[in-house]
């Protein structure tokens, strides 16, 4: 558990240091898209999100390799890296396309070609299956098609709750923080570790917060793709097999329910959400 929570707490510093440090000389680059208000922002700070879990992971496995699993630390790497790239391909060549896997699957039918969000698609549901193998952490296809779903769905949620400065990060430290919980009430004393993976990206888009609310950046699917693959598969880690078809099956429904309904919408209807969503957001003067 120290290990763990100390973790997501240098996680959390180093990204702080790296958009102060770096963050003048990345809004150069160009790369923007409008926010949700339409400020044009740098879109693709979650590159420093990937750039942290990869140091972690080697400096983890570095200096703990008696305790940690190589192969998990390999299907690390191989869903960072992929799904970062993925992301990174998508928030610089995206066109709208109305979200959702129906809005990629049209738009490449009208475009008679491979659109980057349905590329991204594909490619994740291919890393998730090969982090699944890699890591050896199922038996029988059953139980890898649903390890690599409960990864490839958590990477897509996820992004579908980006819509709001930081909104995906106080999920993913939600879900991190039950994580946390669960496996202190009903795990044994090595369940912590598992989550080690994850709270080097919770920690690092944590970190990215503070600026992101100031309407600084966006993360973009750089950055919250590579978030909800981790926060999955170290659900995929810490879970029984019943847990894991209840995860699969809620994943599954909110993935569809989005093709017909908008959680921003949902979340300004219910106070509570609206409140939490809006928590260290610029609110617009009366």
């Amino acid at each position: 558990m120290i290990l763990t929570i100390g973790t997501f707490i240098v996680a959390l510093v180093a990204a702080l240091l790296a958009w102060g440090r770096t963050g003048p000389y990345l809004v150069n680059w160009g790369l923007r898209k409008d926010n949700y208000r339409g400020q044009s922002l740098f879109a693709v700070s979650g590159i420093i999100v990937v750039a942290i879990e990869v140091i972690v992971v080697v400096n983890l496995y570095w200096g703990f390799n008696a305790s940690l699993s190589g192969s998990h630390a390999v299907a690390v790497l191989m869903l960072v890296i992929v799904f970062g790239v993925l992301g990174w391909i998508d928030d610089a060549g995206a066109k709208e396309s109305g979200g959702g896997f129906r809005g990629h699957i049209a738009s490449s039918y009208s475009e008679h070609a491979i659109t980057t969000g349905l590329l991204k698609l594909l490619g994740g549901v291919a890393v998730s299956i090969g982090a699944v193998l890699v890591a050896d952490i199922t038996e029988g296809l059953v139980e890898l098609t649903r390890g690599a779903a409960i990864v490839a769905l958590s990477a897509n949620l996820l992004n579908l709750f980006d819509r709001a400065p930081a909104r995906s990060t106080k999920v993913s430290c939600l879900w991190f923080l039950v994580l946390l919980i669960s496996v202190s009430i009903w795990g044994d004393s090595y369940a912590p570790i598992h989550l080690v993976w994850a709270a080097g990206v919770v920690g690092a888009t944590t970190g990215l917060a503070p600026s992101e609310l100031m309407e600084r950046h966006m993360q973009g699917d750089t950055g919250v793709n590579v978030t909800g693959a981790l926060l999955g598969f170290s659900t995929v880690l810490v879970s029984t097999t019943l847990i894991q078809w209840l995860l699969l099956a809620a994943l599954a429904a909110l993935n569809l329910a989005s093709e017909r309904t908008s959680f921003s919408q949902v979340i300004a209807a219910n106070a509570f959400l609206r409140r939490l969503d809006q928590a260290g957001t610029r609110q617009p003067k009366a």
